[in-house]
């Protein structure tokens, strides 16, 4: 069929034609009847209308396009059978896939009658143009037609724009060596027929030394049209270092993709520039920017590469694509408005954040000069105050501690005024989602040795307090109302290396979680009740000593879109069957916490905080603030040191300042204890003396009437004497003062 005055004739006719004037040229068509009648014998085959049998691997595709397109599957299947049994080599299967378009080869694969040979035929075909795109002889091969004639030259540029990224690399490279004008305008044609999936190869361009050579690539860019580069045109376009020729590129290439007409330069404006790439760098540092995934699962990262003198790719982590992509446009951002302290914190919140990504997030943030930690304590307490606010808005846990950190060294007791009727952001990090965090702002209130009180105040004591009640190792927590089934939930959280806890509701196991410090996990049955799932799972969110727990819900699969329609609103929340397997189980929680648990608290920073909380509580029962900080939140779980060696003895000092019948009645506990070693029992009754010289006695007469008979029993010289002034701190009347004068041998 032709349309009159258009010589536009149907693509299956025009395959059809080609094919019967190649076979008919054929001189003994008798030839290939074997063949044939060997595809008949093994199935019936439709009527074949070529007047010859295809040979080569050209005209073997040429047929299976052509009876593709008649309908006649079976012939289809035959030749293409033959034409993966000659087993074309990279070079013709790249001049398939030029010829007839790769979405053809992906249309064969998904007919189901033409499988598994198309199927074959694509990953062989994917794989060849995988190969031939990074192959820089044959690219530049066909960069050296461009030179050549015009029908030439449209071929070589199809096969350019086929081979994509790879090729826009060459040619960027061809562009950076050449010093003839002719071939760099010609280079730079070719680049704006290529196809917008090079335009990240091209943005790493942007990135060059060469003035030049970024005026032609930002050209380029405006020309392919694609509206992902806007973001990335603002810097070269206002930034006062870049060259005039940089300047105007970058702004007509905007006219083009902001206004679509390159006349409209005048109303490129660099007002809100800045503020567009650090909201793009914000949502690469929240990991929410848009990625297209390679076949491994990762990104090909385009940058820069001085040395070589171009483009080089990369194939690098998800992660790592949005951190240095936010990080170079926070850095950009700054440099547009370097006057904007919010900007200097974004762009120090990158930095910082990159350097903990890039060093492993298990591994001990550097101080040393030049570093990102040591660049903020010269940025002052002001802009670091505003990179807290910032990394705690994006979620960089391990950032906002750093900042605390920097915050400790540089500010004061002044930066803990409320603002505006808000918390101060180092008092809001008390209450941020990572027990890190809060430790940290806890630490640096504590540094900065306020003289007032504050509003927050009394969080500092309950923080310490969650910190020192951490065991050291992680708790998971079973919440399930069948004791069988939490038993063996119990047994997979044993396999996963947590101590076990179990709670028959939602609420019992939202108040464990809350109380202990040291819950890293948290499994709920799907059906639990006194809280019901959703109600449980808003408050463990909502709370901030549970916001950051991971939580794994296991039910019927039948549940699974429910739950998982709830999980979408929270972060750390995962969906498995429910499985009485414990090992089974185990597997299937396992593959979420490495996930989940990526940035988590690991076990050496749990002892480091416990260990430090029970130091600031024992320099605040040494200053004697209890009127600022008072000491009351952390008395249950410094009564649990005290059972502790290594912890005891500190514990016991603590517990000496919080003015409490119980403190007291702990200290006298400890002090008779025959159990415990005499160091310990030493300070415990040191202690006890001086509490009920500062808060009086506070013992029933029965505990005291003990006190005196332990004193009477104790043997060791030591304690003797512990006893003695403690036994005088209970201020004994004349009586008793006379019987010790009495006892004394003549």
């Amino acid at each position: 069929m032709m349309i009159r005055g258009t010589g536009w004739i149907a693509p299956s006719m025009a395959i059809m034609l080609l094919v019967a004037n190649s076979f008919a040229l054929a001189q003994d068509a008798a030839e290939e009847a074997p063949p044939a009648e060997k595809a008949t014998s093994a199935a019936p085959l439709e009527d074949n209308p070529l007047l010859s049998e295809p040979r080569t691997p050209q005209t073997l595709m040429d047929a299976v396009v052509l009876m593709t397109d008649l309908a006649r599957p079976g012939l289809a299947r035959l030749y293409l059978e033959k034409l993966l049994e000659a087993n074309p080599d990279t070079e013709m299967l790249l001049k398939l896939r030029d010829k007839h378009g790769p979405a053809l080869f992906l249309r064969l694969s998904n007919d189901k009658r033409l499988q598994p040979e198309s199927i074959t035929l694509l990953e062989q075909v994917n794989a060849a143009f995988r190969k031939g795109a990074t192959d820089p002889v044959r690219v530049d091969k066909l960069i050296g037609q461009l030179n050549k004639t015009a029908a030439e030259r449209e071929v070589a540029i199809l096969q350019l724009r086929n081979a994509g990224s790879y090729a826009a690399a060459r040619l960027v490279t061809a562009l950076h060596t050449s010093r003839d004008q002719a071939q760099r305008d010609l280079l730079l044609y070719t680049l704006t027929r290529l196809n917008r999936e090079v335009v990240p190869c091209l943005l790493g361009a942007v990135e060059s030394s060469s003035p030049d050579l970024r005026a032609t690539v930002i050209e380029a860019l405006g020309f392919l049209g694609d509206p992902q580069a806007e973001t990335w045109l603002w810097h070269p376009a206002f930034e006062e270092s870049q060259s005039p020729a940089v300047q105007l590129a970058a702004r007509q290439a905007l006219a083009r993709l902001v206004f679509g007409d390159v006349k409209r330069v005048a109303n490129v404006s660099p007002f809100g520039a800045a503020a567009e790439l650090a909201k793009a760098a914000r949502r690469n540092l929240r990991g929410e920017a848009d990625w297209i995934l390679n076949d491994d699962g990762q990104i090909d990262f385009w940058s820069w590469d001085e040395s070589a003198g171009g483009v080089a790719m990369t194939p690098v982590s998800l992660d790592t694509a949005s951190m240095r992509t936010g990080l170079r446009q926070a850095r950009q951002a700054f440099e547009l408005a370097p006057n904007r302290k919010d900007l200097h914190a974004l762009y120090w919140t990158a930095l910082m954040a990159s350097e903990i990504h890039e060093s492993g997030r298990g591994a001990a943030v550097s101080t040393r000069p030049g570093s990102a930690f040591h660049v903020g304590l010269q940025l002052g307490p002001d802009v670091m105050q505003a990179a807290l606010v910032e990394a705690m808005s994006l979620g960089e846990s391990l950032v906002a501690v750093t900042a605390l950190q920097a915050l400790a060294q540089t500010g004061s007791a002044r930066l803990l005024k409320a603002i505006e009727g808000r918390p101060a952001p180092v008092v809001a990090a008390l209450n941020y989602p990572d027990a890190r965090v809060q430790f940290a702002a806890a630490s640096t209130i504590l540094t900065w040795d306020p003289a007032t009180s504050f509003r927050g105040a009394s969080r500092v004591i309950e923080v310490l307090a969650r910190a020192l009640s951490d065991s050291g190792k992680p708790h998971g927590v079973a919440i399930d109302a069948n004791e069988q089934r939490a038993t063996s939930m119990s047994s997979a959280l044993i396999e996963m290396g947590f101590e076990p806890e179990t709670a028959p509701t939602g609420q019992d196991g939202f108040k464990i979680a809350a109380e202990r410090g040291d819950v890293a996990l948290l499994l709920i049955e799907a059906n639990i009740a006194r809280w019901e799932l959703a109600q449980t799972i808003a408050n463990l969110r909502s709370d901030a000593r549970t916001a950051f727990i991971p939580i794994v819900i296991y039910g019927d699969d039948k549940l699974r879109t429910r739950i998982e329609r709830l999980a979408e609103s929270y972060p750390r929340i995962r969906f498995v069957l429910k499985i009485s397997d414990s090992t089974v189980m185990a597997k299937q929680v396992a593959a979420f916490l490495r996930t989940a648990n990526a940035d988590a608290i690991t076990q050496p920073q749990r002892v480091a905080m416990r260990q430090a909380a029970l130091a600031w509580l024992t320099q605040l029962a040494d200053r004697r603030q209890a009127s600022l900080f008072d000491l009351k939140p952390a008395e249950n779980t410094l009564l649990t040191a005290t059972n502790e060696e290594e912890l005891g003895e500190s514990a016991l000092f603590v517990l000496g300042a919080i003015a409490t019948p119980s403190a007291q009645v702990k200290l006298f506990e400890v002090g008779t204890a025959v159990s415990r070693s005499v160091p310990v029992r030493e300070r415990a009754l040191a202690q006890l003396a001086a509490h009920m010289q500062r808060h009086g006695v506070l013992l029933t007469e029965s505990q005291v009437d003990e006190f005196r008979k332990s004193a009477r029993q104790e043997t060791d010289p030591t304690l003797q004497t512990a006893f003695a002034a403690t036994l005088g701190s209970l201020n004994p009347d004349l009586v008793r003062a006379s019987g010790v004068l009495k006892a004394i041998p003549k």
